[in-house]
C-alpha cells in the first residue's frame, strides 16, 4: 500500500472518529447560544477562518470566474448538505443522543452510498449492489446496533 492510500485511509478515520464530539460540541453551543442555527453560523465563521488557512498555507488556486460558472448546478449541493448535516449534528444529540445519531447517520450513509455507486449517480464509478454488500451493510448495521443495544 502506498503511503498516499494510507494517509487518505487513514483521514475518514479520524474525522469519523471526531464526529461524536462535533455533535457534543455543536449541541452545547446550540444550548449556549440558545439556537441551533446561530450555533451552525457560528460553527461556519471557524469553518471559514480554518479553510482561508488551508487556502492560503497550500497556496491553492482560486476558481476563475469560467470555472465557477462552468460547475454544474449539483455541485453546489454539497453546501446546504453540510449545513443540515452541522444543524442536524447540532439538535439531534439531545434528543436522541449520541449514539443514535451517529448510528442512524452511517446506517444512512452505507445505504445511500451503495444506491448511488449501484446506479452511478452523480457522476460516482458504478458498481453493481450484489448480494456480498448486501450482507456486509446488514452485518454492519447488525454491528452498530447490538453495540448500541449492549
Amino acid at each position: 500500500m502506498k503511503m498516499n492510500d494510507i494517509i487518505y485511509s487513514l483521514l475518514p478515520i479520524m474525522v469519523g472518529t471526531c464526529l461524536p464530539m462535533l455533535a457534543i460540541t455543536n449541541g452545547n453551543l446550540g444550548k449556549t447560544f440558545g439556537s441551533p442555527f446561530t450555533a451552525t453560523f457560528g460553527v461556519f465563521l471557524v469553518a471559514l477562518a480554518g479553510i482561508t488557512f488551508v487556502i492560503l498555507a497550500s497556496k491553492a488556486p482560486i476558481p476563475t470566474t469560467a470555472q465557477i460558472s462552468t460547475a454544474k448546478w449539483w455541485y453546489w449541493l454539497g453546501g446546504l448538505i453540510v449545513v443540515l448535516n452541522i444543524v442536524t449534528f447540532t439538535v439531534s444529540p439531545s434528543k436522541i443522543g449520541v449514539g443514535n445519531m451517529i448510528v442512524l447517520f452511517v446506517a444512512s450513509q452505507l445505504i445511500s452510498s451503495t444506491v448511488f455507486e449501484h446506479y452511478g449517480l452523480f457522476g460516482v464509478v458504478q458498481h453493481s449492489i450484489n448480494y456480498q454488500k448486501i450482507i456486509g451493510i446488514i452485518l454492519l448495521i447488525a454491528g452498530v446496533f447490538f453495540i448500541k443495544k449492549f
